[in-house]
């Protein structure tokens, strides 16, 4: 189980990585929107497995701790507002350009840098503990 968290982390790391590479490139650059789309198919995969994987399993976990079954519905919500920011940031991209879609990348990537350090800081401990 270790492993998945070390697998979520990498994936983290390339997609913020990726992200930033972007905006370094120039938004304008076919490299760097075909970075960012590449990124869409990343994270849409990602969340599957966590889907699948994670939090299936912290869930399960939360029935009998009720401190972890409210982090989980916090990140519940937080998840969608997420959603809605993710799908109107791809949904925009090919309309938005120069630099209103250089702010906009800029405000995805920091909405996701804050849900991962999020995420790894307290959702990873929690599954960690509880799957030793």
């Amino acid at each position: 189980m270790l492993k998945l968290i070390e697998e979520f982390k990498k994936e983290h790391s390339f997609i913020i990585d990726t992200l930033n590479r972007s905006r370094k490139l120039g938004i304008g650059t076919e490299e760097s929107q075909n970075a960012i789309l590449s990124v869409k198919d990343i994270i849409l995969d990602h969340i599957k497995m966590e889907d699948k994987e994670f939090y299936p399993v912290l869930r399960e976990t939360a029935k009998s701790n009720q401190k972890l079954k409210n982090l989980l519905a916090e990140f519940d919500k937080d998840m969608k507002e997420i959603s809605r920011y993710f799908i109107e940031f791809f949904d925009n991209n090919s309309v938005i350009t120069g630099s209103d879609l250089a702010m906009e990348l800029e405000n995805f990537t920091a909405i996701l840098e804050r849900r991962i350090l999020r995420e790894e800081t307290f959702l990873f401990a929690e599954f960690e503990k509880f799957n030793q």
